[in-house]
């Protein structure tokens, strides 16, 4: 229920009107890829430094709360520090303590977890950045004029379409079984009951979501769809803007790349 809130809330802000909001998804996707593939490759401290201060100027640039924004990103990286974690125990180097069991820590390892943290954190900023900035539908209609397989954009666009409805379906369950004073947190009914009607209640949903398939696919096919068929999607023209929005990251990306290379950074 909290992530289908959360993910309402999220398409609400990715549907506000700034300059950042207005550029062409699919330079948004462009960039989200070439942040990442330059920030996963990278090793110098300085870069993840400027390419992190420069997310967080697109997150205020966009009227998107810098706060909220922030406490996405914490709420995601204790995931990658369960795995940073073990690092220093498994990777092999300079031994700098030995724990009961022969267990021990290494330079490398704790170098490569701090590694792997400031990747990861530049990383996830910029994915935040990017659900923020972008509606789901608009991500579906990008995926198609990239070229990516039909079949998967198909999905896409359908989760997109009806994940929203199911979840109605399931707010109109819950609310029916509310009103004959029925809820699973506060019943007092023993544990195997309630077991057996939370699995009632997923088994109503799969049902109910493979009419509403079946309805869609009867509705798709009896108007001319098969497997052959092609989506149309708007050939919009790329805005100033949205150039802009690429040109300055690849132009960060090179000037990093080149002063990492000569080591001025």
């Amino acid at each position: 229920m909290v992530s289908i809130t959360e993910l309402q809330q999220q398409e609400y802000l990715s549907n506000q009107e700034s300059i950042i909001h207005n550029v062409d998804t699919r330079i948004k996707l462009i960039v989200l890829v070439l942040v990442i593939v330059f920030t996963v490759t990278s090793t110098n401290y300085i870069i993840f430094l400027i390419l992190e201060l420069y997310l967080l100027s697109l997150i205020v640039i966009s009227k998107i709360s810098l706060k909220d924004a922030l406490i996405r990103v914490l709420l995601i990286l204790p995931f990658g520090f369960f795995i940073a974690i073990f690092q220093p125990f498994i990777q092999p180097g300079q031994i700098l303590y030995t724990l009961p069991l022969n267990i021990n820590i290494t330079l490398e390892g704790i170098l490569f977890a701090e590694l792997l943290m400031a990747r990861l954190t530049v990383s996830v900023t910029s994915i935040i950045l990017f659900s923020f900035i972008t509606p789901m539908r608009d991500l579906a209609e990008a995926f198609r004029q990239l070229h990516v397989p039909d079949i998967f954009a198909m999905i896409f666009t359908l989760f997109v379409r009806f994940i929203f409805l199911f979840f109605d379906e399931l707010t109109t369950i819950r609310q029916a079984q509310a009103s004959r004073c029925f809820t699973l947190s506060k019943s007092k009914a023993p544990y195997s009951w309630r077991l057996k009607q939370v699995g009632y209640l997923f088994l109503m949903m799969f049902i109910r979501s493979y009419e509403q398939g079946e309805s869609v696919y009867n509705s798709m096919a009896s108007r001319g769809y098969n497997s052959e068929s092609k989506i149309y999607y708007s050939q919009e023209k790329i805005s100033r803007t949205s150039i802009l929005y690429l040109l300055i990251p690849v132009c960060l990306i090179i000037i990093l790349f080149t002063l990492n290379y000569v080591h001025i950074i």
